[in-house]
Parts: C-alpha cells; sequence; structure tokens
C-alpha cells in the first residue's frame, strides 16, 4: 500500500495503473467540479487511468459538454446500483488509488475489492483554511476490515494539501491576456457584449435576498458598474424582490440598465471556458468551492458566496473567517474593513444598514488598486506553492509526468 513512508502498487509496463475516484453529487455543479478537474488532473499529473463514479452523469455533462475524448484516459462510469458495480469493476483492474470525494460512503463491492488489492485510499475533503484541518491533513484512519483511510484537505498553507491547477495555466492565462483577438474570439463564440460601461464583474452567485439591497448599493454608490450575471440565481433574485421586471433579463445577452448599473444575463459556461470569463473581468463574486479556486488563480479582486451548510449555521461563516484572516494579512486596514464588512453583508454573517453599505463599498471603491495588488500577491504566493497532484505524488511515491 502506498503510503508516507511506501512506495505504490507497482504494475508492469505494459500495463497502466487506476485510479478510481467517487463523487455523489449534492451542491449542484460544485461536487461534479472538483471531481471531475480532480480526475483530469490524475490523469494529467501521475501515471494513472481514471475511473470516474458519479451518481449524476446528467450534471456532468452539461459541466463537460464536450466530454467524450476530451481526455481518453478519464473514463466515466454510472453510479448506480450494486448489480452495475459488480458488473464495471470485473472489467476493471486493481487501483493503486481510490478516492472518494467529500466523504461519499463507498460501495460494499470496492470496499471488498479494496481489501484484496490494497490500494492507498483517500477521503479527499472539502477546501477549507481552518488551522484544525492542518493536525489531520494525511492522517490514517484504520478501518474494520484492516484498511487504512487518509484525509487529504486541500488549502492554502504549504503543510495543506494543496489546490488543483493544470501545469498550463499561468501559460494560458498569460497568452490570454496579451491577445485581444482571443478575447475578441470569446466574447462573440458566447455572445458576451464587446464594451461595457465602468468595472467589469462576473457575478456567479446563489440567490439571496441581499441582490436588491447590493444593488442599490451600486446604484447609490456613484460610479458605473457593468455586472454579468451567470447561473440565472442572481436574476431571479432581483425579480422576486421587483427590481427587475418580468420581461427582462429572460434570455442570455439580454441587458437591462438602472442609472450606473449595467446588468447582462450571460450564457452558461463549461467549465473549461470559466477561467476566461475571469480573465476578461475587473473583478467578481463566485460561489462554490472550484469557482473559488479558479478566482484565487486569476488573481483578481472577489467576493466568496459560500455555500451555506444547513446542519450547522455557523460552519459557513467560520471556514469563510478563515480563508479572509490569512489572505487579508498584509490588506491596508481601511481596505480590509470595508472588505470584511462586505463579505459579511454577502454571506449573512453580519447585517449592515444602507449607509453602511454604500460607505463600505466607497470605500472599498477608493482603494480599488490597492485591492487589486493585493489580490493579485496572494495568488502569486500560492502560484509558487506546490498544488495538489504535485503533494500528491510524493505523498504516495508515484511519479509525475
Amino acid at each position: 500500500m502506498c503510503s508516507k513512508n511506501q512506495s505504490a502498487n507497482t504494475l508492469p509496463d505494459d500495463l497502466v495503473a487506476e485510479a478510481w475516484v467517487f463523487v455523489r453529487v449534492i451542491d449542484n455543479f460544485g461536487d461534479v467540479g472538483v471531481g471531475w478537474r480532480l480526475s483530469c488532473l490524475l490523469a494529467e499529473y501521475l501515471c494513472l487511468r481514471v475511473r470516474l463514479w458519479i451518481d449524476d452523469v446528467k450534471a456532468l455533462d452539461t459541466l463537460v459538454p464536450e466530454r467524450e475524448g476530451y481526455l481518453p484516459h478519464v473514463m466515466v462510469e454510472v453510479w448506480q446500483d450494486e448489480q452495475l458495480m459488480q458488473r464495471q469493476l470485473a472489467e476493471a483492474i486493481d487501483p493503486v488509488l481510490v478516492i472518494e470525494t467529500f466523504g461519499c460512503t463507498l460501495p460494499d463491492a470496492v470496499r471488498a475489492r479494496m481489501s484484496r488489492c490494497q490500494p492507498l485510499w483517500l477521503n479527499w475533503e472539502y477546501l477549507t483554511a481552518e488551522d484544525w484541518a492542518l493536525d489531520l491533513h494525511a492522517m490514517p484512519s484504520l478501518q474494520a476490515d484492516g484498511l487504512k483511510k487518509y484525509f487529504w484537505f486541500m488549502g492554502m498553507d504549504a503543510a495543506s494539501g494543496g489546490l488543483l491547477r493544470e501545469k498550463d495555466y499561468l501559460t494560458k492565462r498569460a497568452v490570454f491576456r496579451q491577445q485581444p483577438q482571443l478575447q475578441q474570439a470569446f466574447r462573440q463564440q458566447y455572445g458576451l457584449p464587446e464594451q461595457h460601461k465602468g468595472q467589469l464583474w462576473l457575478v456567479f452567485a446563489y440567490a439571496s435576498v441581499c441582490w436588491p439591497q447590493w444593488l442599490n448599493m451600486w446604484q447609490q454608490g456613484g460610479t458605473p458598474v457593468t455586472l454579468w450575471l451567470a447561473g440565472g440565481q442572481v436574476v431571479e433574485s432581483l425579480r422576486a424582490a421587483s427590481i427587475v421586471p418580468t420581461d427582462a433579463l429572460r434570455e442570455d445577452g439580454a441587458i437591462y440598465e438602472l442609472d450606473n448599473v449595467t446588468l447582462v444575463r450571460i450564457p452558461f459556461v463549461p467549465q473549461a471556458a470559466f477561467d476566461q470569463l475571469l480573465w476578461l473581468a475587473d473583478a467578481a463574486i463566485v460561489r462554490g468551492e472550484d469557482s473559488f479556486v479558479r478566482a484565487l488563480w486569476a488573481g483578481l479582486p472577489f467576493f466568496w458566496h459560500i455555500y451555506r451548510q444547513n446542519e450547522n449555521e455557523n460552519a459557513h461563516v467560520q471556514k469563510l473567517h478563515a480563508f479572509w484572516a490569512k489572505a487579508t494579512t498584509r490588506w491596508p486596514v481601511e481596505l480590509k474593513r470595508a472588505f470584511m464588512a462586505l463579505s459579511d453583508d454577502l454571506n449573512g454573517a453580519g447585517k449592515l444598514d444602507e449607509l453602511s453599505r454604500v460607505v463600505a463599498w466607497q470605500n472599498l471603491y477608493g482603494n480599488w488598486q490597492s485591492w487589486v495588488k493585493a489580490a493579485a500577491a496572494w495568488s502569486e504566493m500560492l502560484h509558487a506553492q506546490d498544488n495538489a497532484l504535485e503533494k500528491l505524488a510524493r505523498f504516495c511515491h508515484l511519479p509525475l509526468k
């Protein structure tokens, strides 16, 4: 078995070692997004063929519409029932690595197979910057059947499990930002406006009663801003509050103007195109773990509209504060104060009145260049660290491609 002190199972040169990844979709595209990206990076970085078992293939097809043939070393299996699982397992070679994402329970047939072949077993946890995760990262848990399950916590610290990033990310980002013709082609492909007024914000967020209040904040702020609204939930929140007429922003590409604020409904883009949206924007509001990490890599100012966990009403606030406590360590005091007030307001961790919200936004806008520099500096620091796959390769002594 591969662990901190042992090498991974070895296979003859004419065979390809397999990794199995299991995903149950809970938060719409959030879980499937991380599961697919992790699977692709296992194939990209390590000498592995990946079987991705997922219980909602429809969600994956929406997020990755051209996945067939996209990466030949990633095979998608429908995680459905025990009978189908038995047939699938019969066609698969023994894995050297099994990853259950976010604590999903592995099928009994898979556990039985693992007992025989003894792969490395990881529970790939949700991303967190909380200090307790560093103590638990890569720690084993002995199971009743004799297997050991290791906990993998992605994070921002050098001692954490790292973050998911492609080998050529920085090259692709630089090329896209330096070549206007690529930007124009991307805008045309997805029907995005070629011009915008003021700052351009990409807004991919959850439905919330805060959006009418934030729209008022932007209006009262007095400076022009264009909001690219992705995903539809923000539009529906504005429509429910009668801020947007029922016949407005119904179709992709539709535009609605309110004083100095321009609202643009943009189409759903596949996971592979989300980076380009971020590279075009001046700032962003993102939701979900995968989008949060992509905003980090993009190095632009952004807010995180974090997923609220029903079983623990305060868990999302603790996680949110842990991230920003580390990210804002060297920020100017006024910038940090304004940002944290608005971040808490957005995520239900604190409530601003109308005047305080506008003042916080004006302070943020007044410190805009400081925010831009701070976001870029933190991104550069994260890029300088080893990513999750580089750390995983060392952990289980698998060769990097």
